[in-house]
């Protein structure tokens, strides 16, 4: 018998057959799984299936990285003793390379590769830092606040203002007293914005680029010249947020005209409230909008909240006009009210009552209208999910930046079951000792028939 004859009757016999097919499928089940692994890799996918995506970057966070046009490193500094932290920073970054290929990562032991640490001036362990051109930043948080924010003002070009207009017993930006504004400071310079206060009499002029100007409950009327400011910023295309409690003298009247607007001299009483207090209405369900549309079913509380009445049957054609925030059916507008006295009458409007609006202007401006400043106080401004956020969007939305509207961070939800001893009992028996027991039964029974 020839060679080939012999290796043809070996490839013949039913064994190496049966072997020849095993391997091949070993092969092709390993080369399976190495594309798989490399698609895995270059296409990171992550699916969430919580309820409330609480493991997922929020929408406001996508939408930034997806407005990124320049390349964004991010060195997290680490020892060795650090590895449960850098595994977490590396697992929320890879999210965020997944929406964005302009976001790159990597991780520096300091005690290995000090030079490089000093090269950064890094002084302690944790220190993650932002690059992008000649900007940095540096923080030693990794929530995704922390990061989208330092990503925010390494990729910013130029810094928005925003003014808070002063000298007519406004709330102020610099006291941490609950009926101020303080906290609101905090929170649009986290969002890389400069918040500064502007006198009108000192500053003529307001400049129209990457400028909001916010007039938060004046006490005092303005002067005819810092109102004739205001309108001239607003009808070169400026961007503004008017603010007004009830018992404030009405600001700004002229302009409100203008838009089609009118300030109502009235309370709103609402028992839809979460401090248990009628004057001080909670909204739940807002009129769709670039910065409510997000906010569905948060709670944003007011107080002493005004009403805005319009001024004819349509608004000026000429204006873009959006509701914005209004109260609930079981509301009514009291116009009775004196010394901390409020009572209703037959003749009072009922609910829903309209009490903000959002304006655009023929000249690409854009106009915020609230009738209540103390959602945004130091007082107000944390009490429920949506306060801090509705503020945020609106500043967000006038300045044109709607990558920074954003969305309520999600509570953690509380999944504990609680079941009384009948039931637990009931769970007890049929699950630990019920279905045990019948697959033993069943085992036994086919045993049984078998045999």
């Amino acid at each position: 018998m020839s060679f080939l004859q012999r290796i043809q009757t070996t490839l013949g016999l039913r064994g190496v057959r049966y072997g020849a097919n095993a391997s091949a499928m070993s092969i092709l089940f390993i080369a399976i799984m190495v594309l798989c692994n490399i698609l895995a890799v270059r296409f990171h996918t992550r699916y969430d299936f919580t309820a409330q995506k609480e493991f997922s970057l929020s929408q406001q966070t996508t939408q930034i990285l997806q407005s990124l046009n320049q390349p964004i490193e991010i060195i997290g500094f680490y020892n060795g003793q650090d590895a449960a932290l850098q595994a977490d920073l590396e697992s929320r970054l890879k999210e965020y390379r997944a929406v964005s290929p302009q976001i790159t990562y990597r991780f520096v032991d300091p005690d290995r590769d000090p030079v490089a640490a000093s090269a950064e001036n890094i002084t302690t362990y944790g220190t993650v830092v932002f690059k992008s051109g000649e900007r940095r930043q540096a923080i030693n948080a990794i929530d995704e606040k922390d990061i989208t924010g330092a990503i925010l003002k390494v990729s910013a070009t130029t810094k928005t203002k925003v003014y808070f207009v002063t000298g007519h017993r406004e709330r102020t930006i610099d006291t941490t007293d609950p009926t101020g504004l303080g906290d609101v400071k905090q929170l649009l310079e986290a969002d890389n914005l400069v918040v500064e206060p502007l006198n009108l009499v000192i500053s003529a002029t307001i400049p129209l680029e990457n400028t909001v100007v916010v007039l938060a409950d004046p006490l005092d009327p303005l002067q005819p010249a810092e109102e004739a400011t205001l309108q001239q910023f607003i009808d070169q295309g400026g961007r503004f947020v008017l603010l007004s409690n009830t018992l404030s003298p009405a600001p700004m009247v002229g302009a409100m005209a203008q838009w089609g607007l009118r300030w109502n001299n009235d309370i709103v009483l609402d028992q839809q409230s979460q401090v248990g207090n009628p004057v001080a209405p909670a909204v739940l369900d807002y009129p769709y909008t670039d910065i409510t549309k997000d906010l569905t079913g948060q709670a944003s509380v007011f107080n002493s909240v005004r009403t805005i009445g319009t001024t004819g049957d349509e608004f000026p054609p000429e204006y873009t006009v959006y509701e914005l925030l209004r109260s609930s059916e079981n509301s009514v507008a009291a116009t009775k009210f004196d010394a901390g006295k409020v009572e209703t009458q037959d003749s009072d409007a009922k609910g829903p009552l309209t009490f903000g609006y959002a304006i655009e202007t023929p000249a690409k401006g854009r106009v915020v209208v609230v009738g209540d400043v103390d959602f945004a106080t130091n007082g107000f401004l944390k009490v429920t999910q949506a306060n801090a956020p509705l503020f945020r969007n609106m500043i967000a939305w006038a300045a044109a930046q709607e990558e920074l509207i954003s969305v309520p961070s999600l509570e953690p939800v509380d999944r504990q079951v609680f079941m009384t001893e009948s039931q637990a009992s009931i769970i007890f028996y049929s699950c630990v000792v019920g279905l045990p027991l019948l697959f033993l039964l069943t085992g036994i029974a086919v045993w049984w028939r078998r045999r």
